[in-house]
């Protein structure tokens, strides 16, 4: 499996276009279906601390790359051009849910908030020992 990338706009009802990616790409990965399922509500998380900030988004990019024993997964969003309240939201409890599913996780942002999500799951199932 080649890294995929998939963008959407930064809309709640295109969620689930990329929960449905990231577990097809976890799948073909070879995730287990407990860890496919984490991953799908660690995308939801994701998706939702992205779109929360008080910089609003036009597009989330998300990029699944699959890596020797893992698959790291990317969620990036593109803010709006239009004059925006700079003032960021704490991501902490984000960070605490999504960090509760997946093995390891990276949130960049800058002083407007957090713009990218990075997290990695282990390569777990018929072709991997964990």
């Amino acid at each position: 499996m080649n890294a995929s990338t998939l963008t959407v706009p930064a809309e709640k009802k295109w969620s689930l276009v990329l929960r449905t990616t990231a577990a097809a790409a976890g799948a073909l990965a070879g995730l287990s279906l407990d860890l496919i399922d984490d991953l799908r509500i660690a995308i939801d998380e994701s998706f939702d601390l992205l779109t929360n900030q008080r910089l609003a988004l036009e597009s989330i990019t998300m990029v699944c790359t699959p890596l020797e024993n893992a698959l790291s997964i990317s969620l990036f969003g593109k803010r709006s051009k239009t004059g925006q309240d700079c003032k960021p939201l704490d991501p902490e409890t984000s960070r605490l849910v999504i960090g509760s599913l997946v093995a390891e996780i990276n949130l960049e942002g800058d002083g407007c908030g957090v713009h990218t999500v990075v997290m990695s799951l282990p390569l777990c199932g018929l072709r991997y020992e964990c």
